[in-house]
């Protein structure tokens, strides 16, 4: 009896090892605007004899694959799908030029012939960005700001997708309290991009040092500097906000500097020869 359940169980597992089987389907994560993206879909055929491989992003099929067809790929339109033909094969589909509109869920549908029938699916999402253009921007509240007892500073993210997540530093030191931070909902622009905005609120009246990140996603991080009090100039890729307070601290005065330190120093030379 033990030996009939164990020839049984080695025969099923034969028998299915023969059979069409999906070993995985590598969808990018993510994918800036304008990259290509390459799908694939590895699938072992054992003793079966491959019918068609389709590619559906949501639900709707833009590619298929099928050896019997002359030619034997095809692709369909579909919204922000651009699929390379002479790139993509049974185990392989490249898209170019992919837009905000190819993010979505992939799925790889891979058949087989008589007399199985089987079929193997597999799928992953991917989402595409758009990176903003220039970093966050350093501005200077000047209602809050008469006040008096507190400074308040603003940083704007550039327009991206999704929405840049944005956080302070002082002094080095990330910024968690969140009675020192105002949210703000994002800032929707056209074709969808969105710019994220932050606040932040220091004592008025001691010299810091704040910066300003933005991150989207894994793929872009990028922040300014400003330096507040009576500290010397620090040098920015980006806008730099320069904000002196007097000594009774109720009068602030609020400079949007354009030009680093590196680019004031080299005019300043050229204007002296």
């Amino acid at each position: 009896m033990r030996m009939y359940v164990l020839l049984a169980v080695i025969s099923l597992l034969i028998k299915e090892s023969l059979l069409l089987r999906m070993v995985q389907v590598s969808v990018p994560t993510y994918r800036v605007r304008g990259q290509v993206a390459q799908l694939e879909c590895d699938y072992e055929l054992g003793a079966d004899k491959l019918y068609s491989v389709k590619w559906y992003r949501d639900n709707e099929e833009f590619y298929r694959y099928m050896p019997k067809y002359d030619p034997p790929k095809h692709a369909y339109k579909l919204e922000g799908i651009k699929v390379d033909l002479q790139k993509s094969d049974d185990q392989r589909v490249t898209l170019h030029q992919v837009t905000l509109k190819s993010s979505g869920l992939y799925r790889c549908e891979v058949s087989a012939e008589a007399p199985s029938f089987a079929s193997a699916a597999g799928e992953g999402r991917m989402e595409v960005i758009y990176l903003p253009r220039e970093g966050p921007r350093i501005t200077g509240n000047e209602q809050e700001n008469r006040r008096g007892d507190s400074l308040f500073l603003n940083c704007t993210s550039g327009r991206s997708y999704p929405a840049a997540v944005l956080s302070w530093d002082i002094d080095g030191e990330k910024v968690t309290d969140p009675s020192l931070l105002v949210e703000y909902p994002p800032i929707q622009h056209s074709h969808g991009l969105l710019s994220a905005a932050l606040g932040l609120r220091v004592p008025a009246g001691r010299s810091m040092e704040v910066r300003c990140t933005a991150r989207v996603a894994p793929a872009w991080r990028e922040g300014s500097e400003a330096v507040v009090g009576n500290s010397q100039l620090a040098d920015s890729k980006e806008a730099m906000l320069l904000v002196r307070s007097s000594s009774q601290a109720s009068t602030l005065s609020v400079m949007l500097l354009t030009l680093s330190l590196a680019q004031f120093l080299t005019s300043l030379m050229q204007s002296e020869t």
